[in-house]
């Protein structure tokens, strides 16, 4: 009789731990990311001018992605100038849309979460650039892309680094071609739990056709990670979670410059 009596009261407060319990997991589901590598499809425009010691550039890229090809679309305005004959300098403004940050794992009045809509939302960033470049030797060079980014929608600030290897094929002393292995590693420096959000790894290639005009595809492993939100780790009392969101972007890319 007295075991009986205790192991009823064992299941009596197992079901009330599950109902205490359960309504927090349903209430705050976490997001959650597809298997394997979704393709991406991704077209850049890039004009380059040239204004006495200035490079102005602006560039315009459209990706189509996650898993409804919902579009990103990026305006980026500025300049570069040479402060050495192996370093660029630039400055510049950038205007997007569709970007995903953590803080968009939501829910509505009736409690059904989802990932915020974006592809109408504009973000204004203000982008520092530091471009150092180098011979490896023969038709070799080597060059470190590094760019500090103030997000001035959610005021999130990041350090982009992105070393690439360029190989050019020449036609005398005239580039003809040029194939670039590039890897890009984002770094979070005021919000997020991770050590990055994100990492492209790109294989590209540009034809020459011309002095003015340079055309050519691209390819490129991405990879992107979500951590909490705020509105998730309210309702589920402190819960965390991690997603990462894997593709295969393949790009294409046209540059103009101007004389």
């Amino acid at each position: 009789m007295a075991r009986t009596r205790i192991s009823l009261i064992r299941t009596i407060v197992k079901l009330l731990l599950l109902a205490l319990l359960a309504p927090a997991a349903f209430a705050a589901p976490a997001p959650s990311a597809p298997r394997g590598r979704l393709p991406e499809y991704e077209a850049s425009v890039r004009v380059i001018g040239r204004a006495g010691k200035l490079e102005p550039l602006v560039d315009l890229t459209e990706r189509w992605q996650f898993d409804r090809q919902r579009p990103y679309r990026s305006l980026m305005l500025g300049a570069y100038g040479r402060a050495h004959r192996n370093l660029k300098l630039g400055v510049f403004y950038q205007v997007q849309s569709g970007a995903r940050h953590d803080d968009d794992w939501t829910k509505d009045a009736s409690g059904n979460w989802f990932w915020r809509p974006t592809t109408n939302r504009p973000e204004n960033i203000v982008v520092l650039d530091a471009t150092p470049r180098t011979s490896l030797g023969g038709r070799f060079v080597g060059a470190l892309k590094v760019r500090y980014e103030h997000n001035f929608f959610n005021g999130q600030r990041s350090l982009k680094l992105e070393p690439e290897i360029a190989w050019f094929w020449l036609d005398g002393l005239e580039p003809r071609a040029t194939v670039f292995l590039r890897h890009g590693t984002y770094i979070p420096l005021n919000f997020g739990t991770r050590s990055y959000y994100e990492r492209w790894w790109y294989l590209a290639g540009l034809w020459h056709p011309s002095p003015t005009v340079s055309v050519g595809p691209s390819l490129a492993l991405r990879d992107v990670v979500w951590t909490t939100s705020s509105t998730y780790a309210t309702a589920s009392g402190g819960g965390a979670y991690k997603v990462l969101y894997r593709a295969l972007v393949w790009g294409f890319t046209a540059v103009i410059r101007t004389r």
